[in-house]
C-alpha cells in the first residue's frame, strides 16, 4: 500500500529532517520548489506518483513570494486533506482558495507572541517619544523633556483571543489596565475587564491605547470608523495589527486630522502592498510597517513546533488545533 505523502517546501526540509524521520508514523515527505518537486534522495516525483496527503506553509514560504504556488501545486491534484498553515487568518485568497476546495485547514499560532512583542515595542516607541530622542541625537541637541509611562493606562482590546492575550500578558506586569473585547462575553483571567462588542462604546472614552486584533469577518470589516473614531480619546492611541479591512483608512486619516485618536501604529492595510501614492505614509500623526508584526526571530521555530505537534496528530486521527471552518 502506497505511503501517505506530506508536502513541505525543499528550503525547510533540513530544518525539520530529523523530526521528520523520527516521526513513529510512515509517510513520505515530498520537497516542492517552484521549479520541481523531489524525493528526498533528490531524485524527481512523477507525475502519476504525485498524491499528496498533507500539506505545510511555513514562513519562509510568504517570505520568498512563493506562497501562491505552492498552494497551486497542493491543490492540483485533488488528493490533500488537511494544510497547516503559518498564518494567524485564514483570510488570504490563497488559502480561502484550500477551502474552497473542501480541503481542511489549520492556522497557526506561532505569530502570537512576535505580535504581541511589536504592539508593546511599537506603543512605547511613540509614548516615549523615540523618534524625537532620536532626531536629537542627530542634530547633537541636548534636550532633556519628560515623557509618558504605559504604567496606570487603560489599554482596549478588540478581539480578545490567542493575540490579544499574549500583548495583555506583557502588559500588565507594566501596571497596565487591560479590557478585553469579544463577541460573547467571557471571563478572562488575562484580563482586568471583558466586554462585547456591542458595550465598544462604553469602554473607548477611556481608553488611551485601543488594539485591533479581532479576526477579519463580515462582522468586522469596516468596524473602526468614523463612529468609532469619534469615541476615542484625542489623546489615545489606535493600533492596528489584524487586517486592514477591520479600519476604514478615509475614516481615520479623517479622525485624525480632527477630533482624534492622536496617533495610529498601523501594520496592516485594506491594499497590500501599501499603494506608494497613499496618504498613510506621510502623515505626521502615522506610524507603519510593511506586514510584519508577527515575524519576530522566534516564528520559524514555533511553527516547526506547531507543524510537527499538529502532523503527529492528524496522522493519528487526533482532534487538530486551530482549525478553520468556512
Amino acid at each position: 500500500m502506497p505511503k501517505r505523502q506530506v508536502l513541505i517546501p525543499l528550503a525547510v526540509y533540513d530544518r525539520v529532517q530529523s523530526r521528520l524521520e523520527t516521526s513513529p508514523h510512515e509517510f513520505d515527505v515530498l520537497r516542492w520548489s517552484p521549479s520541481e518537486i523531489t524525493w528526498p534522495d533528490g531524485s524527481l516525483v512523477a507525475a502519476s506518483d504525485y498524491k499528496p496527503e498533507v500539506g505545510w506553509i511555513p514562513i519562509d514560504l510568504m517570505f520568498a513570494g512563493d506562497f501562491v504556488s505552492f498552494v497551486d501545486s497542493l491543490l492540483e491534484p485533488g488528493t490533500v486533506q488537511w494544510v497547516q498553515s503559518c498564518l494567524a487568518g485564514g483570510d488570504a485568497p490563497p488559502l480561502q482558495k484550500i477551502l474552497s476546495a473542501g480541503v481542511r485547514l489549520s492556522n497557526s499560532d506561532s505569530p502570537n507572541a512576535g505580535v504581541a512583542e511589536y504592539t508593546m515595542a511599537a506603543v512605547m516607541n511613540v509614548v516615549h517619544g523615540w523618534p524625537q530622542r532620536s532626531e536629537d541625537q542627530k542634530t547633537a541637541r541636548w534636550a532633556q523633556k519628560g515623557w509618558t509611562e504605559i504604567n496606570g493606562g487603560t489599554w482596549l482590546v478588540v478581539g480578545f483571543g490567542s493575540i490579544g492575550g499574549e500583548i495583555a500578558k506583557r502588559a500588565r506586569p507594566f501596571g497596565v489596565q487591560i479590557i478585553g473585547a469579544r463577541r460573547t462575553r467571557v471571563e478572562d483571567d488575562r484580563a482586568d475587564r471583558m466586554v462585547t462588542m456591542e458595550e465598544l462604546g462604553d469602554v473607548l472614552p477611556s481608553a488611551d491605547v485601543v488594539i485591533i486584533a479581532c479576526p477579519l469577518t463580515d462582522a468586522t470589516r469596516g468596524l473602526v470608523d468614523k463612529e468609532f473614531l469619534n469615541q476615542m480619546k484625542a489623546s489615545s492611541i489606535l493600533v492596528n495589527v489584524s487586517r486592514g479591512p477591520v479600519v476604514d483608512t478615509g475614516d481615520l486619516l479623517e479622525a485624525l486630522d480632527s477630533t482624534g485618536p492622536g496617533r495610529a501604529i498601523l501594520d496592516v492595510f485594506e491594499t497590500e502592498p501599501l499603494e506608494p501614492l497613499s496618504a498613510l505614509w506621510s502623515h505626521h500623526s502615522v506610524t507603519l510597517t510593511s506586514h510584519i508584526a508577527g515575524a519576530g526571530s522566534g516564528i520559524t521555530r514555533r511553527g516547526d513546533d506547531v507543524f510537527i505537534e499538529q502532523l503527529n496528530a492528524y496522522l493519528e486521527g487526533r482532534e487538530l488545533r486551530l482549525e478553520i471552518y468556512p
